[in-house]
């Protein structure tokens, strides 16, 4: 059994956490708020071990209890991130083929078609985010 203060964010995560068996429970606390002065809030718990284990299983501390965070959205800078790291993939494949059609001085027009698709097919995945 372990004293614990747990260090959280305004949203209930666990940003640290202090554990000392052998200072009272007000010097465990200080200590905390002089380490981390900006947390939203400083949970103490005189068997802590049960609430790590909460906390190391990705739950947030809400309100006095435990909550399962809800997933999360992916900003519109992500997906388009997404997006473009697909179509990077395959535009990478189609300039090696370019390349290599290139050196053998190969006709390029179905190449230049499929590049075209391809990055009509993106822009407009891009405008649809929301």
């Amino acid at each position: 059994m372990n004293q614990y203060v747990f260090v959280v964010n305004e949203q209930g995560e666990r940003i640290t956490s202090f554990v000392d068996n052998m200072i009272s429970k007000d010097e465990l606390l200080d200590y905390a708020k002089k380490e981390w002065p900006d947390a939203a809030d400083y949970i103490y718990s005189a068997d802590g071990d049960t609430m790590l284990d909460e906390f190391m299983a990705g739950k947030l501390y809400v309100n006095g209890e435990f909550v399962t965070p809800q997933p999360k959205e992916p900003t519109k800078a992500e997906k388009i991130a997404e997006i473009k790291n697909y179509y990077n993939e395959r535009f990478e494949t189609l300039e090696q083929i370019l390349l290599r059609r290139r050196l053998i001085n190969g006709d390029i027009t179905d190449l230049q078609e499929q590049f075209k698709k391809l990055n009509q097919e993106m822009v407009l995945k891009i405008k649809a985010v929301k």
